[in-house]
């Protein structure tokens, strides 16, 4: 805990104990893929995840890249915050790469200025499965995420709550809160930010209308343009 506690965004949604969600990544009418799997456990008042990802089809080789990502989300009247989190990416059995990070009562050399905290809504971007279903879930919301992206380096994400819409899919029909996100620029350049709110494709969340919100799906560019072709992170199970 931090010495003058700033309380985040995220509310607690009470997740319950060992609840596991299984997700498909992929492109609308390709072949292949990746799955992605979340284990989320009770721990010291607040919750452990487990993050595993790799190829929805495994090769008899073993070779495929598999990662996997521990964090730890901690609690405070009521309101998560990020504390720990730890990624490993594996080809096979060898370690191609390990991140590790520590944001709560540290501080970090930032580009170009002093050393302070990491700030109150920081959150890495595999903790948002977890984090963002602590959203106010109302019509027009609008709050602003640090994400954190690797080192130092966090990034404004602007969140919006838009509308409630049914979504049908391999895990059933669900009512959802539709969610916009886009990185920010305003803390850069006023007009850089409108013009980038106007020609980068937005991230499209649609979370579960009844608590504890679970992450439905997932819309996301697979380049900066428009015209793209959009990948679909959706639930199974």
């Amino acid at each position: 805990m931090r010495e003058e506690f700033v309380p985040s965004i995220f509310r607690d949604p009470f997740i319950p104990d060992g609840e596991k969600s299984t997700y498909h990544v992929g492109i609308t009418g390709q072949p292949g893929g990746m799955e992605v799997s979340q284990v989320v456990v009770h721990n010291r008042g607040g919750y452990h995840t487990t993050l595993e990802v790799g190829p929805a089809q495994r090769h008899r080789d073993g070779r495929e890249p598999v990662m996997s990502i521990e964090q730890r989300i901690g609690r405070i009247d009521g309101r998560l915050h990020a504390e720990t989190y730890r990624a490993q990416t594996f080809s096979g059995s060898t370690l191609v790469s390990r991140e590790e990070a520590n944001f709560v009562d540290t501080v970090h050399l930032q580009p170009g200025g002093l050393p302070e905290p990491y700030p109150a809504n920081v959150m890495p971007i595999a903790a948002g499965l977890t984090l963002l279903r602590g959203l106010e879930f109302a019509e027009g919301l609008m709050e602003t995420v640090d994400v954190w992206l690797a080192f130092s380096v966090h990034w404004p994400l602007l969140v919006r709550v838009e509308k409630q819409v049914v979504l049908t899919g391999p895990a059933g029909v669900f009512s959802c809160w539709q969610v916009r996100l886009r990185p920010g620029f305003e803390h850069v350049n006023g007009m850089l930010d409108k013009m980038v709110g106007s020609v980068v494709p937005p991230f499209l969340a649609h979370f579960e209308v009844s608590a504890p919100h679970r992450l439905v799906q997932l819309s996301f560019p697979t380049q900066m343009s428009m015209s793209a072709p959009r990948a679909t992170m959706e639930l199974v199970s």
